[in-house]
C-alpha cells in the first residue's frame, strides 16, 4: 500500500516531528537541569559535612598535640583527689598550713562520708576550729583554693577570740575528697 502524501502533508509531518523533537529536547533539558540542581544541593550538603568533619579532625589533632599538657593536669588532679581517704595526710596538711600561716589549730574532726557514685568521688566533711588573725585566715583560704589537695569550704564562721580584738576564732566547715576506684 502506497501512501500518496502531498507536499503540504509532508511539510506538516516534518514540522510536527521537529516540534516533537524540540519538545522532547526541552523535556530532557528540564529533567537534566533538575537533576543538576539536586546534585548541586547534595554536593553542598556533602561539603558542609566534610567541613564539619575537618573541623572535628582539627580539634582532635589539637587535643592530641596537647596530650602532654592534659596528662600533667590529670596527674595534678589525681594528686588533689587521691584514691584513698588519707585522713592522716589531711591532718598533716592542715597542721602544716597552720604552721606556715601562724595559726593555731584547736580541733579537726571528720564527719560521715558521702559517696557520689555518679561523679566517682567520696566527700569527707571536715569541721576545723582554728585561731589567728584576719590576714592569716585570708592567706590560708587562698592556699586552700590553689592548694595541693581538693578542699571545698562549705561554711566559714569568724568571731573575736577573747579580749584580744585582733585574734579571731575561726570555724570552718569544709569537704575533702577522694576518688572511688572501681
Amino acid at each position: 500500500m502506497k501512501l500518496n502524501l502531498t507536499a503540504s502533508h509532508k511539510r506538516i509531518i516534518i514540522i510536527a516531528l521537529m516540534v516533537l523533537a524540540i519538545v522532547a529536547g526541552l523535556a530532557l533539558i528540564y529533567v537534566q537541569s533538575n537533576n543538576l540542581r539536586q546534585l548541586k544541593v547534595e554536593v553542598e550538603e556533602e561539603e558542609l559535612t566534610l567541613n564539619q568533619f575537618r573541623a572535628m579532625l582539627e580539634q582532635r589533632l589539637e587535643h592530641e598535640k596537647n596530650a602532654p599538657i592534659y596528662q600533667k593536669e590529670i596527674a595534678m588532679l589525681h594528686a588533689m583527689m587521691p584514691d584513698k581517704p588519707e585522713e592522716e595526710e589531711i591532718l598533716r596538711y592542715f597542721a602544716s598550713l597552720a604552721e606556715e600561716y601562724d595559726l593555731r589549730v584547736n580541733q579537726i574532726g571528720f564527719g560521715a562520708r558521702v559517696r557520689d557514685e555518679e561523679k566517682g568521688f567520696v566527700r569527707m566533711p571536715l569541721a576545723i576550729n582554728i585561731e589567728g588573725r584576719y590576714h592569716q585566715l585570708i592567706e590560708l583560704l587562698g592556699h586552700l583554693h590553689h592548694g595541693e589537695r581538693a578542699v571545698r569550704i562549705d561554711n566559714l564562721n569568724v568571731s573575736l577570740s577573747g579580749e584580744d580584738s585582733s585574734q579571731l576564732q575561726i570555724n570552718i566547715s569544709a569537704s575533702a575528697f577522694h576518688r572511688i576506684i572501681q
